[in-house]
């Protein structure tokens, strides 16, 4: 009886700390947002992600390229721990495009920049299928 106890005592902290891995089943379309100089750093409804698959969030930027980065995070409309996502260490700070850095959602200061090459518009991911989030930028089609 105590063996049995045991193996689904077990499982059930299994299944309980898989669900709460990174990746494990937060919605953040419901709450993030890409935020930023550009918007004067309000969570604004045209920079709220979108789910594009499963632990991948998307949302879209005009920038114009007059040679300054933009500094930006992804957070959620009150800056809550857990949601208030910036660079995890100096080498995350500077992203360039297609290059994913990482990032610690629970930053207060470490702004990441990102300079455009070009005027244009840009999609800015936000990844969490892994252990440590992940940011990335690509040229929007």
């Amino acid at each position: 009886m105590n063996k049995k106890l045991t193996t689904l005592t077990m499982a059930s902290v299994l299944a309980i700390t898989a669900g709460c891995a990174t990746s494990g089943g937060r919605d953040y379309s419901d709450s993030l947002y890409l935020r930023g100089q550009f918007a004067w750093w309000d969570a604004l409804p045209e920079y709220k992600v979108k789910q594009v698959e499963n632990g991948l969030y998307r949302t879209e930027v005009e920038l114009k390229a007059d040679g300054q980065p933009y500094e930006f995070k992804f957070g959620d409309a009150n800056w809550s721990s857990g949601t208030n996502c910036g660079y995890l260490s100096e080498e995350d700070k500077d992203v360039t495009l297609n290059e994913p850095v990482k990032a610690n959602c629970s930053a207060v200061f470490e702004n990441f920049r990102f300079t455009p090459p070009e005027t244009a518009t840009y999609g800015f991911y936000f990844d969490v299928r892994g252990e440590t989030p992940e940011i990335y930028i690509e040229e929007a089609n």
